[in-house]
């Protein structure tokens, strides 16, 4: 987990140091321009080619993804909503993380958001669990069946804009996971396939994504 936490932030200063020289380079051009007059769109249709997400950091493997976001910049260019969707490459799993980014200042070549992120994730699961048939005899059954989580998360994203139309954003979220579903339709009182505490437990969540769109 910390080599992946390291990774992203080494990525992001090496985005950032390249995006900060391309702008000192070219300010001169009439894109750059148009940029700084805010003229950039505020709509964003966007591919996440790669997406790692963890609902619960210390017990569970990350599952990979790829995904598709619509953001929509409101007029005052400080505040969008964004709308990512993901599907596991791995398995039957689903993810919907509606986000609300807040800019510090308005639109131009590269520029930091950070909001609050909620999290709806669903999949099928399959885990075993302990029936007593005849006899009182205990034995133990596979069971499918689907998985439910919700969690809140801070978001924290980078924007590069490098002309009117290209975008390309790298995603960063940490949070936690508050609800799942799993635990309480164990067939077994007292075993729990995804944690003793239920319900109730909390786990620390993340999730790390690159994409690429076009802005109009």
């Amino acid at each position: 987990m910390r080599t992946i936490l390291t990774s992203a932030f080494l990525l992001i200063m090496s985005l950032t140091s390249f995006a900060q020289g391309y702008r000192v380079n070219r300010t001169e051009e009439k894109k750059k321009v148009n940029i700084r007059n805010g003229e950039l769109g505020k709509n964003i249709i966007s591919f996440t080619p790669v997406q790692i997400i963890a609902n619960d950091i210390f017990n569970e493997n990350p599952d990979l993804t790829i995904g598709l976001s619509y953001e929509r910049i409101f007029n005052n260019e400080m505040i969008s909503f964004r709308l990512p969707v993901s599907v596991s490459i791995e398995k039957k799993a689903y993810y919907f993380m509606p986000t609300i980014k807040l800019y510090p200042k308005k639109q131009g070549l590269v520029k930091y958001a950070i909001g609050p992120q909620f999290l709806f994730a669903t999949r099928e699961e399959t885990y075993s669990s302990y029936v007593t048939g005849s006899g009182g005899v205990v034995y133990e059954k596979l069971v499918t069946d689907t998985r439910s989580q919700l969690g809140f998360l801070i978001n924290n994203s980078v924007n590069f804009t490098f002309s009117k139309a290209l975008y390309l954003a790298l995603d960063f979220s940490l949070g936690l996971k508050y609800f799942d579903s799993m635990p309480n339709r164990n067939n077994f009182t007292g075993i729990s396939p995804f944690g003793g505490n239920g319900n109730n437990s909390v786990s620390q969540t993340f999730q790390l994504n690159f994409n690429m769109g076009y802005r109009f």
